[in-house]
């Protein structure tokens, strides 16, 4: 049987560690106590990627997800569904130094 993306959770790093550490009980203040930790092992994880794309096009609300927490994961699916100038920093400094 070949890979397909659905299996991309098979390689990820988190598989062998507690769930509970990703997916804290708390908001996401709780989050940032722990952020560092967590994206230590998504940033060596050879599927972070994968589930990224699969966190942003599932909408996943909760957790910690290729290192993201979940206010990141929405300003990233808003850049895409609103992709334009605004989100171009030069884009941006042109428009302040028009209005300068």
């Amino acid at each position: 049987m070949t890979k397909t993306t659905l299996d991309w959770d098979e390689a990820a790093s988190c598989r062998s560690l507690d769930p509970d550490l990703f997916f804290p009980v708390a908001g996401e203040t709780v989050y940032m106590t722990q952020i560092e930790a967590i994206r230590q092992v998504c940033a060596a994880c050879p599927a972070a990627s994968r589930c990224l794309e699969w966190a942003l096009a599932t909408g996943e609300p909760d957790g910690i997800w290729a290192g993201t927490t979940p206010g990141e994961r929405r300003r990233l699916r808003a850049a895409r569904r609103n992709p334009g100038p605004a989100t171009d920093p030069a884009h941006s400094r042109a428009r302040k130094a028009d209005a300068a």
